[in-house]
């Protein structure tokens, strides 16, 4: 019975139209594979097509993995374990799949976000994969290039990749419960007025933006092992950025910033879309004017866009010698692009 209610609360939240394009977004920035099964295990919405092609090694899912894409067969979920909060599988290529439960009302598994293939931390040699693709009765030319396309991550940032979409993913299901239920209340006009079910879903929304910015900073400062940072907002009327959420600040600080457009590091990353690394007193020549904290050993500040129009900016730093800022530059670059995803997504 929990089964069938799972079923169809999952048929009523994941609209087929909205998550394709929830879902495209963030493959297209993530370049890994993401596509829905249901809490049976049978494909609800499947991995993305570009034309005729499936991208990222998604060819490996139905010939390595095993999985059942048709959405007919057997549960694809077994064929993965569980490795804390979310599952994991693993072919002979050693290539892995992630699967997230998606949650709704509390811990009820409506279905999973699975997630993959990718490689762990470093890629075989190509005869490694050649003698394997021989033993297993595969054609060579038909899948090197596939193995290829399949991104290398490591361990942190596959789990700061995982944790942004369970995150995202909860917010999502909850705003669309939201919505129904709002509508729900105007259609019977027995609840709320057309005016009072708006603002009860402008604040509803602000209120999972907010959550969901500070799980955001919190990714980005575990990837970074930095112990300070913030995700500032611009206000365009104003044309000053302001701090949304923080980490490690001064509260008062945190509440009493704010930079106009070119002004600061942070004010000159979203003038000019360019982020920046910073090694103590070492930096790009245009930001060295700026550099005024020699207890800072390592930070970095990356603008977040949407359409290339620049609406806030994240800032890392640490005062630690051992900080992996400048280490992860790159991942903390590709997880900006995924904030933008998200918050374009909430």
């Amino acid at each position: 019975m929990e089964h069938d209610n799972s079923k169809e609360l999952s048929r009523n939240v994941i609209q087929k139209s909205k998550w394709m394009d929830f879902l495209k977004r963030f493959v297209d920035v993530l370049r890994i594979n993401i596509f829905i099964v249901d809490c049976e295990g049978h494909v609800l919405i499947p991995p993305h097509q570009d034309g005729s092609r499936r991208r990222y090694g998604s060819i490996f899912l139905a010939r390595s993995f095993m999985f059942d894409l048709s959405g007919r067969g057997g549960n694809l979920l077994d064929e993965f374990e569980s490795h804390g909060k979310y599952l994991e599988a693993k072919d002979p290529f050693d290539f892995r799949a992630f699967a997230i439960p998606v949650k709704a009302d509390g811990d009820r598994i409506i279905a999973y976000m699975i997630v993959g293939p990718v490689i762990l931390n470093k890629r075989w040699e190509n005869n490694d994969y050649i003698n394997l693709f021989n033993l297993l009765g595969l054609k060579i030319d038909d899948f090197m290039d596939a193995v290829h396309e399949i991104r290398v991550v490591s361990y942190v940032t596959v789990k700061a990749i995982l944790d942004l979409l369970s995150e995202v993913a909860k917010d999502v299901v909850a705003l669309s419960l939201e919505r129904k239920k709002l509508h729900h209340s105007r259609f019977n006009k027995k609840v709320l007025k057309k005016e009072i079910a708006d603002i009860a879903q402008d604040l509803y929304t602000t209120i999972h933006l907010d959550e969901l910015l500070v799980t955001i900073l919190d990714v980005a400062l575990n990837l970074s092992q930095a112990e300070c940072g913030s995700i500032m907002f611009l206000d365009e009327v104003r044309g000053e950025l302001e701090i949304k959420v923080s980490r490690g600040m001064d509260e008062e600080r945190a509440q009493n910033t704010r930079l106009r457009i070119g002004e600061g590091i942070a004010g000159i990353a979203a003038q000019e879309n360019r982020s920046f690394v910073i090694c103590g007193e070492e930096g790009d020549d245009h930001i060295k004017h700026l550099l005024k904290r020699p207890d800072i050993h390592q930070a970095m500040v990356v603008p977040l866009s949407s359409k290339n129009r620049v609406f806030g900016v994240l800032n890392l730093h640490t005062l630690k010698e051992d900080g992996q800022i400048e280490a992860n530059a790159n991942n903390l670059r590709h997880l900006s692009k995924l904030i933008s995803a998200a918050i374009h997504s909430i």
